[in-house]
């Protein structure tokens, strides 16, 4: 988000926890001021938000690689304070990146606290742009990343060969959200589910294949299996096999922002190339 501002010419200020970390110093060097703190510390949020016409928030309940109720709860809590703030700031307006979903009822605590901080937001009568991305592509980087074995590459979800997947590039969320600062009048008032692609997951296996040139095939993790690791993930992945997840509208999309990344496009810009068994490449 902070790039593609910066890329516009625009002033940011950044609020970071810990200055001396690389991507801090790296938007310090892009020419963003540096702000630090955190959203459990009040006066950081007023010092950041100090003369500024506008203010991104985005929020994770995902601290340590897992879910948690109480990362949900705290996330809550950081959301409303952020949003209380940016009010008592009087800012023109506020860009809340949310989720696809996030007012459907999905009984998963870490989408619907997104859901929460909207209802929030609106009850304030902030001017404010709801964003609500889908499954970001770059957890293919971490959680999702392909597998390369000795008969090619697996991609594995706990989704059925059939379900579709919408998908978007961290970066798009950016230039979604710089767009909407760029145009408020169009803006303002708004929610938008934002992606670049929209996939079953057999034809996410063929996207990686096609950037490999090697064979690939998709493999359906059991839920079980993911329940085992983190039971609130494995809600989400039910939720998204449902398929009654809100749909993006991809031409509108595109018409409104040409460059967003296809799963392909990703792929290609990061030239990707499949390493070591489980390691994805980038």
């Amino acid at each position: 988000m902070a790039r593609a501002l910066l890329g516009r010419g625009r002033k940011v200020h950044a609020l970071v926890r810990d200055p001396q970390r690389p991507a801090a110093r790296a938007l310090q060097a892009a020419g963003a001021r540096l702000v630090v703190g955190d959203l459990d510390d009040p006066a950081s949020i007023r010092t950041a938000m100090a003369d500024v016409s506008g203010v991104f928030l985005m929020l994770s309940s995902v601290t340590s690689g897992t879910v948690s109720l109480a990362d949900v709860e705290s996330e809550v809590r950081r959301g409303r304070r952020a949003a209380d703030l940016a009010a008592q700031a009087g800012v023109d307006h506020l860009v809340y990146s949310s989720v696809a979903g996030a007012d459907q009822d999905t009984g998963v605590p870490h989408l619907e606290s997104k859901g929460i901080v909207e209802a929030h937001i609106r009850d304030l009568g902030l001017p404010a742009t709801v964003l609500r991305p889908v499954f970001f592509m770059e957890n293919f980087t971490t959680v999702t990343r392909p597998v390369l074995t000795e008969n090619g590459l697996v991609v594995s979800l706990a989704l059925r060969p059939s379900s579709r997947l919408p998908l978007i590039s961290m970066v798009d969320i950016g230039e979604f959200a710089a767009l909407a600062f760029d145009e408020p009048a169009t803006f303002v008032g708004q929610t938008l589910v934002i992606a670049g692609d929209h996939l079953a997951a057999s034809e996410i296996a063929e996207r990686f294949g096609e950037a490999a040139g090697i064979p690939a095939r998709f493999h359906q993790t059991p839920l079980e299996q993911l329940r085992a690791f983190d039971g609130e993930v494995a809600k989400m992945f039910a939720w998204f096999d449902s398929g009654v997840m809100e749909q993006p509208d991809l031409p509108a999309l595109r018409a409104l922002h040409p460059k967003v990344l296809t799963m392909g496009a990703w792929l290609r810009s990061a030239d990707w190339r499949p390493q070591n068994a489980g390691d994805f490449g980038g």
